[in-house]
């Protein structure tokens, strides 16, 4: 019994270790992805100093959880456009605006450090997707 004891015990104590893109089943999204967290390295590393080089703080983790949980629920999934260019806000006032502030120090630095990431977050800029409201909406007048 003791025994049993000690091992849930241990187990409760380890850390477990989850990517957050694990769960992103699309290579648009999971794309989308290591675009947020290349730049929220390029922004921790310089707003959070030496602690932050080898990998983002605990903050900068959170953050990059929170856009994953995001990008998981995108109604548009594989059209998924920028968040910039999309029409339903899913972030939350705080997180939306702390994304803004990383994207406009990281934007013009991603294009050094991760070209492709850069030249492909331009390329995504460009698709329009409509509301989905507005799209059932137009399914609904067709059927009538």
């Amino acid at each position: 019994m003791e025994s049993g004891l000690k091992m849930n015990i241990v187990r409760m104590n380890t850390v477990v270790t989850h990517n957050p893109a694990d769960a992103l089943v699309t290579p648009r999204l999971r794309r989308e992805y290591r675009t947020m967290e290349c730049m929220v390295r390029i922004w921790c590393a310089n707003q959070h100093g030496e602690r932050a080089q080898a990998a983002p703080c605990e903050e900068c983790r959170e953050f990059l959880a929170y856009a994953a949980r995001r990008l998981e629920k995108c109604p548009y999934g594989e059209a998924k456009p920028t968040c910039a260019k999309c029409p339903i806000h899913c972030y939350k006032r705080a997180q939306r605006e702390h994304a803004r502030v990383v994207m406009r120090y990281a934007g013009p630095r991603m294009t050094w450090r991760h070209p492709w990431l850069a030249l492909m977050h331009l390329v995504d800029k460009l698709r329009k997707v409509e509301h989905p409201m507005a799209e059932r909406r137009r399914k609904s007048n067709r059927v009538q």
